[in-house]
C-alpha cells in the first residue's frame, strides 16, 4: 500500500528542472484506480439498457464533437474510461491537450463495442468536460493578467486535486501547493490558534513567531522526500498570509519565502512594497480573495508577483461536449 497522502487521488512524480519549476506525471495506476471507481459508481451491477437491447456486442462508431468554444484538456483520461471496458476501442484526435476548440468542431472519431460505448460514454465525457472547463476558465484568467502568474488553490473537488491542477496548466497557470505536505502556509487559523494556545493579543509579534518558527523547521526539508525527511536539502518554503502592511513586515523580517495579501487595502500592500526597496527581489509578493475575471483587470496592475484564484477549480463551467453513434 503507498504512503496514506496519496491512496485515494492522482500522486505525481514530481521533477524539479534548472529553473525550479514543478513538472507533473501522473500515474497511471492511479488513473486507473480514479477511472475504476468512477466507472463503477454510474456502471453499478450493469448497464441494465444495453443488456436488455442489444443481444450482440456490435462494433460502432462515435464522434466526439466541442459544442462551445474553449481549451481542451483529459484526452488521455478521456481514452483510459473506455480502454479500462474493453482493450478494442481506436481513437483518432484531431488535437491535443491544450488546443483551441471552436463550436461544432469534431475532436475525435472513436470505435469500439456498442455495449461499452454506451457504458462509458458519460463518465468520458463528465472528465472531459469537467477539466476543459477548468482549463479554458485559466486560460481566461492568464490572458487578463498580464505579467502576473495564475495559481490555484486547494479548492478542488475531493480526489481530483491533480486531475484538476493539470487542467491550470494546461490553461496556462500555475499550480500552488499540492497539499499540506509540500508547502508551510501559515493561515489566519493558523495564527488565531497559536495566539490561543500561548494567550497572546498581539496578531503581529505572533505572525513573527510562527513564521520564525516554521522557517527554522522548514531549512534542509524537502517535499519530495518522505514527510519530515531532511534528504534533498533543498528546504520546503514558507508562506504567510497577512491582511496589512504591519503583518507582512513582521512576516518578511522573519524569514517568510512569500507574503500573501489576503482581501487587502492596496495602500497596505503599497506600504509593504515602499518598505522593502531594494530588498524587493527577497521575497515573493502574492494576491489573493476576491479574485474573479473583472477583479483581475485591477490585480495586473498591482506590484504584486501572482495572484491565487480557488475560482479557477471551485466555480469553473463544464465544457460541454457531445458523443454521437453515427450509421454506418
Amino acid at each position: 500500500m503507498g504512503p496514506p497522502l496519496f491512496f485515494c487521488g492522482i500522486h505525481p512524480t514530481m521533477i524539479e528542472n534548472r529553473r525550479g519549476k514543478w513538472y507533473y506525471q501522473v500515474m497511471d495506476k492511479d488513473i486507473q484506480y480514479l477511472v475504476r471507481n468512477a466507472l463503477r459508481e454510474d456502471i453499478g451491477r450493469g448497464d441494465v439498457t444495453s443488456r436488455f437491447l442489444f443481444d450482440e456486442n456490435f462494433e460502432v462508431k462515435a464522434v466526439l464533437t466541442a459544442k462551445e468554444s474553449g481549451i481542451i484538456c483529459g484526452i488521455d483520461i478521456f481514452k483510459s474510461v473506455f480502454l479500462s471496458l474493453s482493450p478494442d476501442f481506436t481513437f483518432r484526435f484531431s488535437i491535443r491537450d491544450g488546443a483551441n476548440v471552436d463550436k461544432n468542431l469534431l475532436v475525435a472519431e472513436i470505435k469500439g463495442p456498442v455495449k461499452e460505448m454506451l457504458a462509458g460514454e458519460r463518465t468520458a465525457l463528465n472528465f472531459l468536460q469537467r477539466l476543459s472547463g477548468i482549463a479554458t476558465l485559466t486560460k481566461k484568467f492568464v490572458e487578463r493578467a498580464g505579467k502576473v502568474d495564475v495559481y490555484d488553490t486547494r479548492k478542488t473537488t475531493p480526489l481530483f486535486r491533480h486531475l484538476e491542477k493539470y487542467a491550470v496548466k494546461t490553461g496556462g497557470g500555475r499550480n500552488h501547493r499540492f497539499g499540506l505536505y509540500d508547502m508551510v502556509l501559515i493561515k489566519d487559523n493558523h495564527i488565531s490558534a497559536y495566539m490561543q494556545e500561548k494567550k497572546m493579543k498581539d496578531r503581529v509579534k505572533a505572525i513573527g513567531k510562527v513564521v520564525k518558527m516554521a522557517v527554522e523547521k522548514a531549512k534542509g526539508q524537502s517535499p519530495l522526500a518522505p514527510p519530515f525527511s531532511k534528504k534533498g536539502g533543498g528546504g520546503i518554503k514558507v508562506e504567510v498570509e497577512v491582511e496589512n502592511f504591519e503583518e507582512a513586515k513582521e512576516g518578511f523580517l522573519a524569514g517568510a519565502d512569500i507574503i500573501m495579501f489576503d482581501n487587502a487595502d492596496v495602500k497596505e500592500l503599497g506600504r509593504f512594497v515602499d518598505f522593502l526597496g531594494d530588498r524587493r527581489r527577497d521575497v515573493v509578493i502574492e494576491w489573493s480573495g476576491n479574485v474573479d475575471l473583472k477583479t483581475i483587470e485591477g490585480i495586473r496592475k498591482l506590484p504584486v508577483d501572482r495572484v491565487s484564484a480557488g475560482i479557477l477549480t471551485h466555480s469553473a463551467k463544464a465544457l460541454d461536449f457531445s458523443l454521437k453513434i453515427k450509421m454506418e
